[in-house]
């Protein structure tokens, strides 16, 4: 994200994108967001991987699940990935999902 000032940080680029795999997919075979922070259009479940890692997660999926999203949310998450599944039982169902950079 850009900065402009003195003012806080605004995004300056915008992707939407789709949920590409599961906690346990190859990054290779997904959609990398490198950073992004998350405008979810229509609410729900979302799979991701955070930044920084999710610290109670063990395993290779090491995936975090935000239920109850509201439509229209800006989440104050930075994500590499978000997933369809964590591969185990949970699904984003979240859909209109815009990355800001």
């Amino acid at each position: 994200m850009g900065q402009y000032g003195n003012q806080p940080d605004f995004a300056t680029r915008a992707k939407e994108i789709t949920p590409l795999g599961n906690g346990n997919s190859a990054f290779v075979d997904t959609d990398p967001l490198n950073s992004a922070a998350l405008y979810i259009g229509t609410g729900g479940t979302l799979v991701c991987n955070v930044v920084g890692g999710n610290g109670t997660s063990y395993g290779t999926a090491n995936t975090t699940v935000f239920k109850n999203i509201p439509n229209g949310t800006f989440l104050p998450i930075i994500v590499n990935n978000v997933w369809v599944d964590d591969d185990d039982e949970e699904f984003t169902t979240c859909d209109n999902i815009v990355a800001l950079y």
